[in-house]
């Protein structure tokens, strides 16, 4: 038997079983890591009841019920065809690595795979839920039972964003522009 004989086999195999998205969200920040399950955040969402252990975690996190479930309910349009070929393009990639590197099966740091669960969980949760999704859904799509959240990662990367948001509002509210496009009372 040769090695392309193989590789189909453990790829008949692979896609054979019955894919289910994530189960477990575990939560990393330096030492501190929690982990609590996808289906705990789906009934908060829907119920805006939380159990015991998400109770604990927001409050270790120091987040407020209120704005969890405002982000785990928020619905965002995610049309398949023009998403697939953003994510597929080079900016894409370049954007996915860097998400990967926040969101990623967890205990497996590897770009280029963290890279396809993103963009398998995104578009196949876009297509379920007709181009509309929001992080459950994401989640529940993701290929991967187990998914882990750097929230140092995500907490640099925020701040960079508030940081770009803010240059770009300062900029585009200059004087110095006012003053080239001969808008400006001076």
């Amino acid at each position: 038997m040769n090695i392309k004989n193989i590789y189909i086999i453990l790829l008949i195999l692979f896609f054979n079983q019955s894919a289910k998205g994530a189960e477990n969200l575990f939560l990393y920040k330096g030492t501190f890591n929690r982990s609590i399950k996808i289906e705990d955040l789906y009934r908060f969402q829907l119920t805006k009841n939380s159990s015991n252990k998400l109770k604990n975690l927001i409050k270790i996190t120091g987040q407020k019920e209120k704005n969890l479930h405002k982000i785990l309910s928020t619905k965002i349009e995610i049309p398949l065809k023009t998403s697939s070929k953003l994510m597929n393009s080079q900016i894409g990639e370049v954007f996915l690595g860097r998400l990967s590197k926040i969101i990623y099966p967890n205990k497996i740091s590897n770009i280029e795979l963290g890279t396809k669960a993103i963009r398998s969980g995104l578009l196949l949760s876009s297509f379920k839920n007709n181009q509309k999704i929001n992080l459950i859904d994401f989640f529940k799509a993701y290929p991967n039972k187990n998914i882990a959240i750097d929230l140092n990662a995500l907490s640099k990367t925020l701040k960079k964003v508030d940081s770009l948001k803010e240059l770009i509002e300062f900029y585009s509210n200059s004087p110095f522009k006012k003053l080239k496009d001969g808008r400006s009372s001076i």
